[in-house]
């Protein structure tokens, strides 16, 4: 399965879980964070128009100055929509991308792949901090989840590898490289958890 791909499938199993909840109050926490459910789903939906931005202008030393937000009239099933078709965007962004396409991001210049896994952390984690504000469950495909993981975190992978793998799922384990929960025997990762966007081989 291709990163877009990937991408695509996350974005709709987010969509599915969050559906069902769009009859409520938003402005209610998500989860454990600070933010409202809307606030955190429309960070989620600037982040992936960001990193859609940042691959298609191939900026290699800023952020292009952009900033999104819903309209103030927006519904929760507005804000959904504007979730999924952020998603859509940074996924038809990754699809146009050519092989040496990077983006500027603080931990490194981004390639196509790259990009699709900051969009499906940021959407996911996410998703799951609005669907605890909105008492939703969510489970993301756990392929997706394994696949984000030996991409974006391959010092933890190794880590995973080296551990009891069979015990500890994709989801948690997803969970645990970005700092949400703790695995017993594994290492303590803190809120400064950082991924691995450069690329992992020489794209030329």
């Amino acid at each position: 399965m291709r990163p877009a791909e990937h991408l695509d499938e996350a974005v709709d199993s987010v969509v599915t879980a969050l559906r069902p909840g769009t009859d409520q109050d938003w402005q209610t926490q998500a989860g454990t964070l600070d933010w409202t459910c809307r606030l955190t789903a429309e960070h989620a939906a600037h982040c992936m128009q960001t990193y859609a931005i940042q691959l298609a202008s191939q900026a290699s030393t800023h952020y292009v100055a952009f900033y999104s937000r819903a309209l103030e009239a927006a519904t929760p099933a507005d804000v959904l929509e504007l979730l999924k078709a952020s998603g859509r965007l940074l996924s038809a962004a990754v699809r146009a991308a050519k092989p040496t396409d990077l983006g500027f991001h603080p931990f490194g210049m981004a390639d196509a792949e790259a990009t699709a896994g900051m969009g499906c952390i940021e959407l996911l984690v996410h998703a799951h901090d609005i669907a605890a504000g909105l008492g939703l469950p969510f489970e993301p495909p756990p392929d997706i989840c394994a696949w984000i993981l030996a991409r974006m975190f391959p010092n933890r992978h190794a880590e995973l590898d080296s551990f009891r793998t069979a015990e500890v799922d994709p989801w948690t384990a997803l969970r645990w490289a970005t700092g949400r929960v703790l695995v017993p025997g594994l290492s303590t990762v803190g809120s400064d958890w950082r991924w691995h966007c450069a690329p992992l081989a020489d794209p030329t």
